[in-house]
């Protein structure tokens, strides 16, 4: 099985500096889990690394996209695979970094998701009421795990149906078992300090421009409807944009939205993952853990 660090936890916590740090003394490069960085155009409010940060260290998964375009956990479950072994085609380390649990679980677990494009392009007449009775005849299970009314998810189980294998035959054959040799760190830290970081990345956000990033690609209306605009940081912008709401009305918003993801964050690392928690803030833990993991990089792989 091939090695993985994976660095996880709210935006603000540390994980930047943690991976460069760890990516300096070890032979690594970096893979973003992140569902917005992917996005090119959107640099302040997805709170990109920058190309200084990065002090080069070769970092994946990030401007794949413009920010026109939509992205799926299939997409990013086969960019970050992709990368995981070219990395260590390379005998360096791969450090997945990032916040979006989801789409990190999905890479390194095995998870089947089939694309996007290929089963949302079915155009299908019927109600909804039809489209459900019709996936009750043919996949009466996946059926029961979708809402009646969910239109766009009953279109997608019926298009993987006429594709050839059901989505409840998929979701069967996965085991739920991770596909690699996973070292997993959750950042975490006492969250008056937390709080205290976000407010200050929001405003440092804002300082750097944050309202004409928003002004630049987020004017038209059309674009309120991208994927890219619902991230926190960038939907909140939606009724400043209608003339409804003040600068400051959606600094808070921002703040206020970041940090009940950061809450809903820690709660679904805990109950997905088995993982190693460290305060950020302990130099002394972190000290720690950087010597333990170069002691787990430096035993044998893994075996299936």
């Amino acid at each position: 099985m091939k090695k993985v660090l994976v660095i996880v936890g709210p935006t603000s916590v540390g994980k930047s500096d943690l991976s460069i740090r760890l990516a300096q003394l070890l032979p690594s490069e970096i893979i973003s889990g992140d569902s917005i960085q992917v996005y090119r155009q959107l640099t302040i409010g997805s709170a990109k690394i920058t190309s200084e940060e990065m002090k080069g260290i070769p970092h994946h998964c990030i401007d794949t996209l413009d920010y026109n375009e939509s992205y799926s956990v299939y997409d990013f479950q086969t960019q970050a695979r992709t990368a995981i072994d070219a990395i260590t085609e390379k005998s360096k380390l791969p450090i997945i970094v990032g916040g979006t649990g989801f789409y990190i679980k999905a890479a390194l677990y095995d998870y089947t998701f089939e694309s996007e494009q290929a089963t949302t392009s079915t155009e299908m007449s019927e109600t909804n009421e039809e489209l459900y009775q019709k996936l009750i005849e043919i996949d009466p299970q996946a059926a029961q795990k979708i809402h009646p009314n969910n239109r766009k998810r009953l279109i997608r189980a019926l298009t993987i149906a006429s594709l050839g294998k059901l989505k409840s035959e998929i979701e069967n054959a996965q085991t739920h078992q991770p596909l690699y040799d996973i070292y997993m760190v959750v950042l975490d830290v006492k969250r008056d300090i937390l709080h205290q970081r976000i407010e200050q990345r929001v405003d440092r956000m804002l300082t750097n421009g944050l309202e004409e990033e928003i002004q630049n690609y987020f004017k038209d209306q059309a674009s309120w409807n991208y994927q890219s605009f619902q991230g926190i940081g960038y939907k909140e912008w939606l009724p400043y944009l209608r003339g409804i709401q003040s600068v400051e009305e959606v600094r808070q918003a921002i703040i206020f939205h970041t940090r009940q993801f950061a809450k809903r964050q820690y709660t679904w690392f805990r109950h997905q993952f088995e993982a190693t928690w460290v305060d950020s803030s302990d130099v002394k833990a972190i000290n720690t853990l950087i010597e333990e993991i170069k002691d787990w990089s430096n035993q044998p792989k893994g075996k299936l």
